[in-house]
């Protein structure tokens, strides 16, 4: 259902068929075998399938969900569950898809949850009913906030994402690469200048610098306590969170 923000309409991709914004072709290291993907938008019919992916490996994968075993509390799945559905609502999320050949449908191979984050929002915590699920979006949230990047930029919107995940199967094809590019291609489609994100794990950082992203700022996990002092996320095993932005055009 399409729903306003300011000028914005949403889904912001228009009636029809998804748009493809690259196809790319990678070779098995192992084999020499070939693979064809389809970096693009993801058909609404297909949306079940992402959410399900994101809760099975994203959830699973993600340093600071990991850490506070996310995966085996329902509600801190539903907190996110919410999150990726209204992404989807957007339109602008990717997912990169491949040739099934069993026949039927392409097989889902990864997928980034994209959308708009805007200058006067305010985020209504109250929806978040998981403890852990709260602690871990006001965490993100304040940092971005510091990151100050309507006001680095001079903007009053940027794309967002909220989790990038690529089927394990696929791990190794660059497919990670590709879907954090093609957002140069969405943003052109959609006018939006900018792009940033919370990057929670050191492979993720490393892949943000090499797709063109800067660091606006850092933030050490041992540094993120709450009001009594207590360290947010004391299991977990990587060092910082990173918010990293690039220009799109």
């Amino acid at each position: 259902m399409s729903k306003k923000e300011g000028e914005i309409i949403f889904p912001l991709k228009p009636a029809g068929p998804p748009k493809v914004w690259k196809i790319i072709e990678t070779k098995n290291k192992d084999t020499g075998a070939s693979t064809k993907f389809s970096i693009q938008e993801i058909p609404e019919d297909r949306y079940q399938e992402v959410i399900d992916h994101m809760c099975k490996y994203f959830i699973e994968d993600e340093p600071i969900s990991n850490s506070l075993n996310g995966i085996n509390d329902p509600d801190y799945v539903e907190t996110f569950k919410n999150f990726w559905e209204k992404f989807l609502e957007q339109g602008l999320s990717v997912a990169a898809f491949t040739e099934n050949v069993n026949g039927g449908k392409p097989i889902l191979a990864g997928c980034n949850m994209l959308g708009l984050s805007f200058k006067e929002e305010e985020f209504d915590y109250n929806t978040i009913k998981s403890k852990n699920g709260l602690k871990v979006v006001k965490a993100i949230i304040e940092v971005s906030k510091k990151a100050n990047v309507y006001e680095k930029y001079g903007v009053d919107k940027y794309m967002t994402a909220f989790g990038l995940s690529v089927n394990p199967s696929y791990r190794g094809a660059a497919l990670g690469g590709h879907l954090l590019n093609a957002r140069v291609d969405i943003g052109r489609e959609y006018n939006i200048s900018v792009t940033s994100t919370a990057f929670t794990s050191p492979i993720s950082q490393k892949l943000a610098a090499r797709c063109g992203f800067e660091t606006l700022i850092e933030k050490d996990y041992v540094d993120m306590v709450d009001e009594k002092g207590n360290q947010l996320f004391p299991e977990i095993k990587v060092k910082s969170l990173k918010i990293m932005s690039k220009k799109l055009f």
